[in-house]
């Protein structure tokens, strides 16, 4: 044996915190007029959600459907899909301690960056994850 030691390191939270509906209201407030000030998601994202801890990013998609073709979900309008652009989750109630995520083309979810509710908001606008 070489004598090294291995360990776990206890990186951060890994659950999303319990909001209350008024903490919800609170973030979703604070998120679209932070949306609000961006150029590239305010054009691109069509709702928000707060749900269970995480905050998410929906876009419109309008999908070229072949001929006779059977849809499983309903179009909005008649011609759009509701998709996810972007997930933040929030492990703290003041919105301090934040992941920004990018959901993976098999929906599994991948972090992008670490900061508050507004940083992570600033860094979807720059980057290039988020593009439609």
């Amino acid at each position: 044996m070489s004598g090294r030691q291995m360990a776990w390191v206890w990186t951060g939270k890994t659950t999303p915190a319990k909001l209350t509906d008024r903490d919800k209201e609170s973030i979703k407030r604070i998120v679209e007029a932070e949306i609000e000030k961006t150029t590239k998601l305010k054009g691109i994202v069509y709702r928000t959600q707060v749900k269970a801890g995480r905050v998410y990013l929906f876009y419109l998609y309008e999908p070229q459907i072949p001929e006779g073709a059977i849809l499983t979900k309903p179009l909005i309008d008649g011609k759009y899909f509701e998709l996810v652009l972007a997930r933040i989750t929030v492990y703290d109630k003041y919105h301090k301690e934040c992941t920004l995520d990018w959901q993976r083309h098999n929906n599994e979810w991948m972090t992008i960056e670490k900061g508050s509710l507004e940083e992570c908001i600033q860094i979807a606008e720059k980057s290039d994850w988020f593009q439609i």
